[in-house]
This record gives structure tokens, sequence and C-alpha cells, in this order.
């Protein structure tokens, strides 16, 4: 965060002759030699400058530490519902401080959801180790008690070293067959590639698999329903012809298009995309001719809300119904088929955005969607809205940034849509 000051001449001259050492002279030193009107200073902070993973990790490994050190000074004096009443108890004080803290210099809600997953994942089996422990030595009458709250505590760290190492990485490749109306239906079938929510900061062995496995598919076509890159300015510097290179290889016989996500909304996705061939659809629609039937594909923008983006939808639904052109909308928030009448002329909407929900509950389905579309829906797959079809990618990547990047019962995957 910076706070920005006017400089005068005086100034000017004074800052000249001692500039200071260190961010603040840096700033000095840039505003001199580039004869600015104004003067950016940083911005001070009461917290030190860590990132965001760094901070609410020490803070769980604080919290876990303090709840472990009370339970080990308890376990021999109370019950066991109430020494871990102490020891989760002071370790949800310890994170509460970390909020009080952290909020202030930058903290935003996906931070808070990290800091809560860690609680979860690091602090409660740190207290459940000292649990342990207590049991071991026999601190307390009920050992049996102790053993048993310990198995308990213990368990999410298996679940968060599988949630964090193992299903990010464990690709699937979903092959769904999508019916279209009569009229619409041909001899050939046609065969879509889905590539969603790549979401990286770093090309690496996951983002170059998803697409060996996707050109393995060999489709007709491939969408890019948004979301190439998530990082900062100076990481896509570092991945940028690595970036470029991933999605030149990306080829169809009859063309790849994307549509623009959330974190595209810088310039990363126009020079990643640069000399590709890949097709920016940014409320357009293209025709192409596939075996013996004729496809519409038209793109949404992000904002698909905004008047472009509503014209174009009902472009793509005008014309005769008897046209026998298979009608394709695709938009990176499913969000925008929910616009769409009922039993539309659209045949297919194909979006990402939503990642699955990236952790799933059983029973209850994803716990955040970050859409209006039902939770069913979000959660990946083929389904209908109001007689619309929608396919929604659960993608290849994860929220970044503050984000846990976690997957749990929400494997990424890519996809191939075949219409019948």
């Amino acid at each position: 965060m910076l706070r920005t000051m006017a400089v005068d001449d005086d100034l000017r001259r004074a800052l000249l002759q001692d500039a200071p050492r260190g961010p603040l002279g840096d700033a000095i030193t840039r505003y001199l030699a580039g004869g600015a009107e104004q003067l950016e200073l940083p911005a001070f902070s009461p917290v030190p400058s860590l990132s965001t993973t760094t901070a609410v990790t020490v803070a769980a490994v604080v919290a876990g530490a303090v709840g472990a050190a009370v339970v080990s000074r308890w376990a021999a004096r109370g019950t066991v519902l109430g020494t871990l009443a102490l020891g989760l108890g002071a370790a949800a004080a310890v994170g509460l401080v970390a909020l009080l803290l952290l909020v202030p210099v930058g903290l935003r809600a996906f931070g808070v959801v990290h800091l809560a997953y860690l609680g979860l994942v690091a602090s409660v089996p740190m207290i459940g180790v000292a649990v342990a422990v207590a049991a071991i030595r026999g601190d307390s009458a009920s050992t049996r008690g102790l053993a048993v709250a310990a198995v308990l505590l213990v368990l999410p760290a298996a679940l968060g070293w599988y949630a964090t190492h193992v299903e990010p990485y464990r690709l699937t490749v979903e092959r769904v067959r999508v019916p279209v109306a009569a009229d619409r239906a041909g001899d050939d079938p046609v065969r879509i590639g889905v590539l969603a929510d790549l979401q990286t900061n770093d090309i690496g062995r996951h983002e170059r698999r998803a697409v060996d496995l996707l050109l393995a598919e060999e489709p007709d076509l491939i969408l890019l329903p948004g979301d190439l890159f998530q990082g900062s300015e100076g990481q896509f510097a570092a991945q940028e012809d690595e970036l470029r290179a991933l999605l030149g290889r990306l080829e169809a016989p009859h063309g790849v298009y994307f549509v623009r996500g959330d974190v595209d909304h810088r310039d990363f996705a126009d020079r990643a995309l640069r000399g590709t061939g890949i097709v920016i659809l940014d409320d357009q629609a293209v025709e192409v001719d596939v075996g013996d039937r004729r496809l519409r594909i038209g793109g949404n923008r992000l904002q698909y809300a905004a008047t472009a983006a509503v014209a174009l939808r009902r472009e793509l639904e005008g014309g005769t119904p008897e046209d026998g052109t298979v009608r394709i909308l695709v938009a990176h928030r499913p969000d925008a088929v929910l616009d769409l009448p009922p039993d539309s002329r659209i045949d297919l909407t194909v979006a990402g955005h939503t990642h699955g929900g990236q952790v799933v509950v059983p029973g209850i389905g994803p716990l955040l969607t970050m859409s209006r579309v039902p939770r069913a829906v979000a959660a990946g797959g083929l389904h209908a809205i109001d007689g619309n079809p929608i396919y929604v990618s659960p993608g290849v990547g994860l929220e970044r940034n503050q984000a846990p990047q976690i997957r749990f019962l929400s494997p990424p995957s890519i996809a191939v849509l075949e219409l019948r």
C-alpha cells in the first residue's frame, strides 16, 4: 500500500543532497531520476512484511504450540474434556489475535479461510500430539480417553497432506456425451476439448500433463473458458515464455477458442496468447464446419451481464430454429446460463470458474462456489438449468494468492464433450 506526497522544488533539492538508503531511498531516487511530480512513499505497517502464506503459517504453528503447552500442563490436573477445551481454546485465542493483527494490513477473506484451514490441519494435530504424549505418560486417570482424543485430533493432518499434496495433482479426463436435438444431430460425432482454469503461477509438470492429456484425446476443437495465470507482474514475466510455449501446443483441426476469466484482467492473457493461433472471443461468435455439422461458437467476456455480452447471447439464440446449426456459448462464469430463456436455442453452455468448489463435503457438496448456479451444477459436469444444458469444468488449477491451495473430493480435470 502506498501513500502519495506532493514534492516542491525546495524539498527536491534537500532530498537530492541526502537521500536515505533502503526502500525510501529507492523511491526518492526514482523520483529524482524521472522528474515525476509526486513521490510515492512506502506505507508504514506495524507488522513486518511477510507473504500471506508465511504469516498465517506462523500464526497456525504458534497457535498449535500454545495449545499443546496448555494440554501438557493441565492433562494431569483435569478431565479429558476439560483439558481439550483449554488446549483448543488457547489455540483459538492465538488465532483470533493473529486475525486482529493481520486483517488491518491486508488479510482478506481467502486469507481468513487459509488461517482457519491451517488451524484445522496443523494447530489441532499439534495439540493431538501433546494429548498422545500425555496418554503415553499416564498423566490422566482416563488414559484411554486421551488416546482416542489424540487419534481424532491428529487425523486432520493426514487429510491436510492429501488435500495439499495429492489431490490437486490427480488429473482426470472426463468424457461426456452431450445429446442435441434430432434436427441438429449428424452422422459424425463432434469432439470438443475443454481446458479451464489453468490458473497457475509456475508452469510445471502438472500444467504440461494437462495439455498432454487433452491433445492425446485428439479433439476436433478446444475451448478455454478463462483463468490462465494468477500471479504478480514479476511472476508472469518469469513464466511468460513458458506459458506461451505451453499454450502454443494447443492445436485442433477446427481451432482453439478462449474467453477471459477473473484472473485475466491484466494484459497477461493477451501476451501469453500472442502468436499461438488461439482465438480470443470477446463477446464475439465464429462459425466452423465439423464433419457434417456447422457449429456457431459465441464467447462471453467476464462481465456476462454487460450490454455487449447480452447482445452476443441474443445473437447466438437468433436465426431460425430449423437452420441446423449447433450453438455453443462459452463463458468463464456459469452464471451466464441463468440469463437464457427456458429451453433456449443455445444447445450447450461451457463454463469454468468454480473449480468444482475445490473442497467437497459428502452429503453437502462444494462449500464455496462463487456462483449463483445451484451447488450441484457448480460442482462440475453436465447439467441442465431451465432446459438449457451446461457443462461446468472443475478446472486444472487452484485459487491462489491468499487462498489455501487445496482440493478435496474435487480433483482437477480436462474434458472431452462429444456432441451426438
